[in-house]
């Protein structure tokens, strides 16, 4: 089953005022406020991810999902969404189940595009699932699983 969406693309984003480290605030802080308007609760303020990007936790209904964003070499980004929790083996056997289903994600991720795109952040989409985007493997919108 598929599990999250991965995007790439290239967008010029300005510093942000408050947090010069990781890079990438000022665009998680415009996504996140698309993203409300759009229908989505944002459940947490966003946060520093891992020293090195930021995330969101986004709920519609029963379901909650993770944005996650960082900057690679210069001007290009890598985004991925995702359930929130994902049970592991021994926890599935206990009839624990996802955060969020794969049409979730897929819902969530076509948000995120017309987010990016409306925010004039969206250079040369790149969309997989399950995996790193490239020329080969890669869709320029979100695809359903």
């Amino acid at each position: 089953m598929p599990t999250s969406q991965y995007l790439k693309f290239v967008a010029a984003v300005p510093e942000d005022s408050e947090f010069e480290h990781p890079p990438g605030a000022a665009l998680m802080r415009r996504l996140a406020t698309e993203l409300t308007a759009a229908g989505w609760n944002i459940i947490n303020d966003m946060d520093n991810w891992r020293d090195c990007g930021w995330f969101i936790v986004c709920r519609r209904g029963s379901s909650e999902l993770e944005v996650v964003v960082g900057q690679i070499p210069s001007e290009e980004w890598v985004l991925e969404v995702s359930p929130r929790r994902m049970p592991g083996f021994i926890s599935s056997l206990f009839s624990n189940i996802p955060s969020a289903t794969a049409s979730d994600v897929y819902e969530l991720a076509l948000a995120v595009h017309r987010a990016l795109s409306i925010l004039q952040y969206l250079g040369s989409p790149q969309w997989r699932w399950d995996g790193l985007p490239d020329e080969k493997h890669s869709t320029s919108e979100p695809r359903a699983a």
